[in-house]
């Protein structure tokens, strides 16, 4: 397999579920294009990819993410899936496309539910601002992929090798997400570009655990149209291959927000030093992240206190002694203590004249 292929491979890992649409459909291209191109080959892949190896795998390269289920593609989850999309809640534009894309659908996948601890309001942040999320890639040196918002929950994506993309939100709910993509892959092996167009459903939940712990649970399906008869045709021959893809990209973007959130909650400095490093994205974002940041860790640290029995204080409950003793006090400015006896004696501080003293 080339090498190009697997920098690329390197370069689509996102981080939210609309980059994670897109580079669905590029894979499927990429694989097309760069993939084995004989049954054989693809027979050769499968029979190493036993369940296993898999679960070693998980094992091994996903800490800290729990698979409740594997990924599916079967003609009968299709179809549920195909049943349990939000049509009557989209717009007639993204109705339309939408119908368009299944009419002409030419590989489905249902991705592997995943349960990860993880901080609601970061998960969600990711969601809502996806260049962002992007951004912290560039800035840790990973990745120079370019995803910019050219209007409200509307994106232009930019691998930087002539394949770009278009990612629009089409509905977003707490516990539902609907993006929408058309993207053109552009190969050196190719006079043209290959164009593909995919719709993904991110379906989430959120519990709480005894511990404190928020524990995230999200799957995903996703529909994938190739408008060219020969791209689709190679597609579904290679079409374990892609779901195989499909699935671990599923799995790294699941890490990449389940480790930012422990960072975050963790290691706010060092996510901070990152968010100074964001570029692409206009400085209202870039504030809105370092607020994230404080917020995320100032809230593991209160949910970490509660579930250990420690009592935490607002402020005002903090300076509400202090006012209380200064209100008691013999003037405006007087600083008395009580020492806790029934006749609330005052106790001499530091800085505080004796009676005695002054009648000397």
């Amino acid at each position: 397999m080339p090498h190009t292929f697997l920098q690329r491979k390197l370069l689509c890992i996102m981080s939210t579920s609309a980059v994670l649409c897109l580079s669905t459909s590029w894979y499927g291209l990429l694989l097309a294009a760069d993939g084995p191109n004989t049954a054989a080959g693809t027979s050769q892949i499968k029979s190493r990819a036993t369940a296993r190896e898999a679960e070693i795998e998980d094992l091994t390269q996903y800490p800290g993410l729990t698979f409740v289920k594997p990924g599916f593609s079967t003609k009968a989850v299709r179809k549920q899936a195909v049943a349990e999309l939000p049509m009557d809640r989209l717009s007639p534009d993204a109705q339309h496309k939408s119908q368009a894309l299944l009419k002409n659908l030419g590989m489905f996948r249902r991705l592997p539910t995943i349960s990860f601890e993880c901080d609601p309001e970061v998960y969600d942040y990711f969601l809502k601002n996806p260049d962002v999320a992007v951004s912290t890639w560039r800035a840790m040196d990973i990745s120079q992929f370019q995803l910019q918002e050219t209007r409200p929950n509307h994106y232009r994506a930019d691998a930087g090798d002539g394949s770009v993309g278009d990612v629009e939100l089409f509905l977003q709910t707490p516990t539902e997400t609907l993006i929408h993509c058309d993207g053109a892959f552009k190969s050196p092996l190719l006079p043209k570009p290959i164009v593909a167009r995919s719709l993904m459903r991110l379906h989430t939940t959120f519990t709480k655990e005894q511990d404190g712990r928020i524990i995230g649970t999200h799957s995903g399906d996703v529909f994938v149209e190739f408008p060219s008869p020969t791209v689709e045709a190679v597609a579904k021959v290679i079409a374990p291959v892609s779901h195989n893809i499909a699935d671990r990209n599923f799995k790294q973007m699941t890490l990449f927000v389940h480790l930012m959130s422990q960072a975050m909650a963790r290691h706010p400095g060092w996510i901070e030093q990152i968010g100074t490093k964001l570029d692409g994205i206009p400085p209202q974002k870039r504030l809105q992240f370092m607020e994230l940041v404080a917020r995320s860790s100032s809230e593991s640290r209160r949910r970490m206190a509660v579930a250990n029995g420690i009592q935490i204080l607002s402020p005002d409950e903090v300076l509400t002694p202090f006012r209380q003793v200064n209100s008691q006090g013999s003037g405006p400015n007087s600083t008395q203590l009580t020492n806790g006896t029934a006749d609330t004696k005052p106790i001499q501080t530091a800085n505080q004249v004796s009676p005695a003293t002054t009648q000397k």
